[in-house]
């Protein structure tokens, strides 16, 4: 009894009283309902939401778009969400071993694995280009914005000079001058992702050479997704935790 006393007393639990433990001893279980909460959240908001949502409803017809998007989360979007979190909490499996229910929808299953395999390598790549951007971004000047880099070309056009001028008349001017080129202009920062960050080939056959740069950052990506999942829900769970608080602190500041 002293031997269960002191154990249970380790486990954080009152002498006496049953230790809690998980259902699933082999995947986990959340530590609590916030951290299910937060994670599902994160699971249906996400970059997406900021960054596919505005273009497509740009291509869409703008505000008109919103309608029938309305309709098809209500009558698609969240019944089929409310159905996959209602399954995964029921049977505690993943995409595959759900369907154990009706194994004629098993193709289903391997249908979501090969989906959620492709969703996760292009969305990595974005994320290793935001790391990248990030440690570029660590100057006094960024270097997407002027155009008197290596990379750049004839074309490229900024309104704005490396002296950094206050001057209105000549601010004025070279707006004047831009609008009145008749030759294609580029960005700086077109170029700079085209020319320095992905060193475009001249030709599809031209693969080109490996970005070096990229490939560390791209390590780097999947290193922090490693960490977010090698305990499952344990970890993932806590990951949610701190990263949809601070994206609810940062679209309070905006």
């Amino acid at each position: 009894m002293a031997d269960k006393g002191s154990e249970a007393m380790l486990n954080g639990a009152i002498p006496g009283e049953m230790v809690k433990k998980d259902e699933n001893l082999k995947r986990g279980n959340w530590s609590n309902q916030i951290e299910f909460i937060l994670t599902s959240v994160g699971y249906a908001v996400g970059l997406g939401n900021v960054w596919r949502f505005p273009y497509l409803c740009y291509r869409n017809g703008g505000g008109a778009f919103i309608f029938p998007y309305i309709i098809m989360l209500v009558f698609c979007g969240i019944p089929l969400f409310f159905l996959e979190l209602s399954f995964g909490q029921f049977t505690s499996q993943g995409c595959l071993g759900v369907w154990r229910v009706n194994p004629m929808f098993k193709g289903v299953g391997y249908g979501m694995m090969v989906v959620s395999s492709y969703i996760g390598i292009y969305y990595n790549v974005v994320i290793c280009i935001s790391f990248y951007y990030f440690f570029a971004s660590m100057t006094s000047v960024l270097p997407w914005t002027y155009c008197n880099n290596i990379w750049n070309t004839d074309d490229c056009s900024s309104m704005l000079n490396p002296n950094r001028t206050t001057d209105f008349t000549e601010l004025s001017q070279n707006i004047s001058m831009l609008l009145n080129q008749t030759a294609k202009r580029t960005s700086p920062s077109e170029e700079y992702w085209n020319f320095h960050v992905l060193k475009i080939s001249d030709d599809i056959g031209n693969l080109g050479e490996v970005r070096t740069p990229l490939l560390g950052c791209l390590a780097v990506a999947w290193f922090v997704v490693f960490l977010c999942l090698f305990k499952g829900v344990k970890s993932s769970g806590k990951v949610s935790n701190m990263l949809e608080l601070a994206n609810i602190q940062l679209g309070c500041n905006v």
